[in-house]
């Protein structure tokens, strides 16, 4: 055995000293709680921040092994942990460790097998802990401040919509209390109100651009012997059926009212002298071809109609002259026979 020099003795410890103080302040400088255990789980060497982490002094922990800190409801997964080291395997997970003076503290546990000796961190998760609860908190604030803001605004669109239901249902009800005043109780066509104010705009607008106008007075010829003869509900239903007649019998454009009684008026937009005698016709011929209950018992055997015709000219300057012409020309119709055009 070959004998070494005092030099290279002195050598050899300072070396020695040198890696022992290496490992000291490696140790002293980790910022993670960290241990080296032996093969069988005993602790060897710990840093200050893992002797802080567990509360034990250097000489008792020295006396302990790593299983002796761990509760007993994790017992398997550390002991599954080290199986897999020694299999070669890096292993992470979450467990409990119980600290002298804080008890059960959750950490995160880093191990591997190096140099034959388990090298383990154990990060403090308590803070990190806090942290991830205080967000978990604020999460549910902020879903529950979303949830309230949703219930809020669903509730104000509800509000909303009733509100703008209850403004259509108004607008509704004014445009049904407007059509209402326009329009005859009984034969659903337009009243005479309505027949005055739009001849009154037409007039004014024929004296404006020059366009031609013409009017219709209809009456029902022995209306009254026919509502004497068959009752106030046959002559209703009369009335009824020749307003449709007269509708059917003018252009969409034209505008047909009830001026009175028995009597209709019909307003012919744009229309002149011929047009309106080819109008009056159709409407006078569509009532005398209509069958109507016990239209028999009329003194001329039918039911029909007598038209008077007056066109916007310069001797009919205004809405009364164009009114009392068709008038006029009504009641020579009536005069002449009935079921017939005059104009």
């Amino acid at each position: 055995m070959t004998s070494l020099s005092p030099e290279e003795i002195r050598t050899k410890v300072e070396a020695l000293e040198k890696e022992i103080r290496l490992q000291r302040s490696i140790l002293e400088v980790l910022q993670e709680p960290f241990f080296i255990l032996n093969r069988k789980g005993d602790f060897i060497k710990g840093t200050p921040k893992g002797m802080k982490l567990l509360g034990y002094p250097p000489e008792e922990i020295q006396q302990m092994a790593f299983m002796d800190v761990i509760p007993l409801e994790d017992l398997s997964r550390i002991q599954e942990g080290f199986e897999e080291m020694e299999q070669g395997k890096d292993v992470r997970f979450r467990i409990h460790i119980i600290s002298r003076f804080i008890g059960q503290t959750p950490v995160e546990f880093f191990g591997t097998l190096r140099q034959n000796a388990f090298f383990i961190t154990l990060r403090d998760l308590r803070e990190r802990i806090e942290v991830e609860e205080e967000l978990e908190r604020t999460k549910r604030v902020f879903t529950e401040k979303i949830r309230e803001r949703d219930l809020y605004a669903r509730e104000l669109q509800v509000i909303r919509d009733l509100y703008k239901g209850k403004l259509e249902e108004i607008e509704r009800m004014k445009e049904e209390a407007v059509r209402l005043s326009y329009t005859d109780d009984l034969t659903g066509i337009y009243n005479h109100r309505f027949f005055i104010e739009q001849l009154t705009l037409e007039v004014e607008r024929q004296r404006r651009y020059s366009t031609p106008l013409s009017l219709l007075m209809i009456d029902i010829d022995y209306f009254k012997h026919y509502n004497d003869t068959n009752g106030h509900l046959a002559g209703d239903q009369v009335l009824k059926d020749i307003a449709i007649l007269i509708q059917r019998g003018v252009r969409q454009s034209d505008i047909v009212a009830r001026y009175g009684g028995e009597e209709f008026s019909a307003i012919l937009i744009n229309t002149g002298r011929e047009t309106a005698l080819e109008i009056a016709e159709r409407v006078r011929r569509m009532v005398a071809d209509a069958r109507f209950a016990n239209e028999n018992a009329q003194p001329n055997k039918d039911l029909t109609v007598s038209l008077g015709v007056a066109t916007f000219s310069s001797p009919i300057s205004n809405l009364t002259d164009l009114i009392r012409e068709a008038d006029h020309a009504l009641y020579r119709a009536k005069k002449n026979g009935r079921n017939r055009i005059e104009g």
